[in-house]
């Protein structure tokens, strides 16, 4: 994703790119890297090979803000000439862009004004400036009439966000996004609209919203500058697994065709073979080897992603306890010593669990620690709602009896 984007003739200016001349900028394959160079778990020699690859992209992009800032970030002493080269680089290629602006107002239309200001802003995400291409956004946006780029304009400003990990950047530029789309978005932009969202929602712990759009992108997918399908269908069954329940897990995944056809296959060097082994052992019941799976793929790969990295202890806390779930539901009783034989792990393991998801109120069951054996407490669904209606009701009276005295005082 390091390489430049490939020439093509002059779109016409109707807003309908076709999708070779998607940007790629910023590289979020480089933020990925960047990443792993941070990362305290990374092998000494791992994070130098990674270091002189991100060098490299660095050196043949002229990317100069952020040369220093991951300069600072690694605590390493940036080459001065280097770094001065590249400055002047980026001075003279912006210089000659503001040139071409400056033409395109006095001789032009407003069509070349805006490619002009368009190739500002792609060169400024490709150096990682990341604050003169907020400006630059601006300044391209007002002189984009078509639809269509408009909400291109505002995917590279996601990327801009999800490159540097701003949350608040990636947010703002959604909302923007869905708000274009309402007024006139085409079929394709909506796909990935999609995708973008989802990888936003995974990287703020909303496993829920990111399986649901996920699912959808999976058909139909086209958003390559944001990460392989590959990873998009890991990304899916992780999100899915954990949000979903059996009956939909089995509708949505185990039986989509598109899903399967790239766990059968293994993905590139095997890489899918963890996750189809993982899925089909957390729905098949094998609770071993799910545990077993589910270790893999945290250490090998959440810990790993820059997405996934904050929220795998979280998500495994989620996984074992929906694991749990599944099997105690059948039993109204059932042997500690049994379940952990199932989970192949030690009896003190799954002692130690269950009492800190029974203490939160996270299962519904108790330990007779006599007899050593779990028994169930199977929650009645209508008693449940019925006081949960009528505790909700108290609290809505209660605070419609505190506005009628504010009002009437």
């Amino acid at each position: 994703m390091s390489e430049a984007p490939k020439q093509t003739k002059k779109p016409v200016d109707d807003g309908n790119f076709d999708k070779e001349v998607i940007s790629k900028w910023p590289d979020l394959e480089l933020a990925q890297t960047r990443f792993m160079i941070n990362h305290p778990e990374v092998d000494a020699s791992v994070k130098e090979a990674k270091l002189t690859k991100l060098q490299e992209a660095i050196k043949e992009n002229d990317m100069a803000p952020f040369y220093e800032l991951v300069c600072a970030e690694f605590k390493i002493a940036a080459d001065a000439t280097q770094l001065s080269a590249m400055k002047a680089a980026n001075a003279k290629r912006i210089a000659e862009i503001t040139a071409e602006v400056e033409d395109a107002e006095k001789n032009l239309g407003e069509s070349e004004v805006r490619q002009g200001l368009l190739r500002k802003f792609e060169y400024y995400c490709q150096i990682g400036d990341k604050e003169n291409a907020q400006k630059a956004y601006t300044a391209t946006y007002e002189k984009t009439v078509g639809m269509g780029y408009r909400i291109d304009l505002v995917f590279a400003m996601i990327r801009v966000g999800l490159f540097f990990l701003d949350h608040h950047l990636i947010n703002k530029y959604i909302t923007k996004a869905k708000d274009l789309m309402e007024q006139g978005g085409d079929w394709e932009r909506k796909n990935r609209l999609r995708s973008y969202e989802a990888l936003y929602r995974m990287s703020v712990r909303d496993f829920a919203g990111a399986a649901d759009l996920f699912l959808e992108a999976v058909p139909t997918f086209g958003s390559y500058e944001l990460m392989t399908y590959e990873n998009l269908i890991l990304y899916t069954v992780i999100t899915t697994t954990f949000a979903l329940d059996r009956p939909d897990l089995r509708t949505k995944v185990i039986r989509c065709n598109e899903v399967q056809e790239q766990l059968t296959g293994g993905g590139l060097n095997g890489t899918l073979i963890p996750v189809r082994e993982y899925l089909e052992s957390y729905y098949e019941c094998h609770y071993d080897r799910f545990f077993i799976q589910l270790a893999a793929l945290e250490s090998e790969r959440f810990k790993f992603d820059r997405y996934l990295s904050p929220h795998f202890n979280y998500y495994s806390r989620g996984m074992r306890q929906r694991a749990y779930e599944q099997f105690l539901t059948p039993y109204k009783t059932v042997r500690i010593d049994m379940m952990a034989k199932d989970f192949g792990v030690s009896r003190a393991f799954i002692d130690r669990e269950l009492h800190r998801l029974i203490a939160t109120g996270q299962l519904q069951c108790r330990i007779d620690a006599v007899n050593g054996v779990i028994e169930v407490n199977h929650r009645d669904s209508k008693n449940h709602l019925y006081k949960a209606v009528i505790k909700d009701g108290d609290i809505l009276l209660n605070r419609i009896q505190k506005l009628a005295r504010v009002i009437n005082a």
